[in-house]
């Protein structure tokens, strides 16, 4: 099938390099789903890529054949010696690749491709998505200004940051743009439900399962998990809480002795059977871009409970297709409000998979990326 096949007849065949460095878990699941889109639709794509410790074993099966894939270590955090090895390497291969538009992904990947972009005088086709602007969160004040003075810097180096929901949009049009918003746009993530198994609500569980899907790591709040299912546990015998995914051994022990099934690493496909078996989905996060694991448990009909924050109180409809906590008080309560009415399980959960399909599907996201590619081409 020629290239062209699929594209539009106002569209013209582009050449996309995408720069990743978390080769895991959400940030992994969004590149290989729009990669394996942009070929379908007629386009040529290339990833530039780490690999992670927790990165899939089978992660070069998860890309259509027709994405070129390019070895590119970067480390997760600072590291000067790594870094400008990582730089030039990058720079060698977007070089020799010449795309017509770079899209780099999240803080590490983001910043090295946007310094290779303006060392080759393409900072004008660069596009960089954060996935979730997380220096705010930083305890370490030092830490935090530097993480901070990187996005200043990233963002002076050129091309445009496209936020993924509401509010990431809005706090880095205030501590990144200067309040001008000049070369930034939101566009909201989006899965592909065909992936996804709907759950079945004439089959019921025994006990109610409460879980949720990742890696166990700061972002996620695991003590927060462990801390409501151990209290809950310690009063109920008709619950389950599950945690899909695995972590230090430590946070693993600390979940366990909440009473927590960790199933540990799990590839892609594992994962998803599980989520459809789930009665609700329970995200404790301290901070989130927006949640592909919880738009994929919100379209297979799972109302979900989920910490307010960015992106968190964008998907879950407050009322509708879940609730949302600011505090540990309030998502205990509604734990317990929905493990008591099986009804009101299903009312929130149909609801969730009409909502997230109708608002968050990869079509429309994959459509609005190409729309920004072409203006920048």
């Amino acid at each position: 099938m020629s290239n062209n096949t699929n594209l539009n007849n106002n569209e013209k065949s582009m050449h996309i390099a995408h720069v990743i460095e978390p080769m895991e878990h959400g940030v992994f699941i969004w590149v290989v789903d729009m990669a394996n889109r942009l070929v379908e639709d007629g386009y040529k794509v290339s990833v530039l890529h780490s690999i992670r410790e927790n990165t899939p074993a089978n992660w070069r099966e998860m890309f259509d054949d027709r994405v070129e894939l390019i070895h590119v270590q970067m480390s997760r955090s600072i590291d000067p010696v790594m870094d400008i090895k990582a730089l030039i390497g990058l720079t060698k291969n977007l070089k020799r690749l010449n795309p017509d538009i770079i899209h780099t992904h999240s803080s590490k990947g983001g910043f090295l491709a946007r310094l290779a972009g303006f060392i080759l005088r393409k900072n004008n086709s660069l596009l960089y998505t954060s996935h979730a602007i997380h220096y705010p969160l930083i305890q370490q004040p030092i830490k935090r200004m530097l993480y901070k003075y990187f996005e200043h810097i990233g963002y002076w180096l050129g091309g445009t940051i496209v936020a993924c929901g509401k509010e990431e949009y809005e706090i880095i049009r205030k501590d990144i743009t200067n309040n001008s918003g000049k070369r930034l746009i939101r566009i909201s993530n989006g899965i592909d439900t065909t992936q996804l198994t709907p759950k079945d609500y004439s089959k019921q569980n025994e006990k109610v399962k409460i879980g949720v899907v990742g890696r166990i790591s700061l972002q996620k709040a695991p003590w927060v998990f462990a801390d409501i299912a151990s209290k809950l546990n310690k009063t109920r015998n008709d619950i389950e809480f599950i945690w899909i995914g695995g972590g230090e051994e430590e946070d693993v022990k600390m979940l366990n002795e909440a009473g927590v099934i960790v199933t540990g690493m799990l590839d892609r496909g594992e994962a998803l059977k599980l989520i459809p078996s789930l009665d609700i989905y329970f995200q404790t996060s301290a901070y989130e871009g927006l949640s592909l694991a919880l738009l994929e448990a919100q379209a297979s009909g799972i109302p979900a409970i989920v910490t307010k924050i960015p992106g968190n109180d964008e998907v879950v409809q407050h009322g509708k297709t879940g609730y949302v906590g600011e505090n540990e008080e309030k998502l205990t309560d509604y734990l317990i409000d929905l493990i008591e009415s099986s009804t009101e399980r299903e009312k929130l959960g149909v609801y969730a998979k009409q909502h997230t399909e109708q608002n968050f599907s990869l079509t429309a996201m994959a459509d609005q990326y190409k729309d920004e590619y072409q203006k920048m081409s």
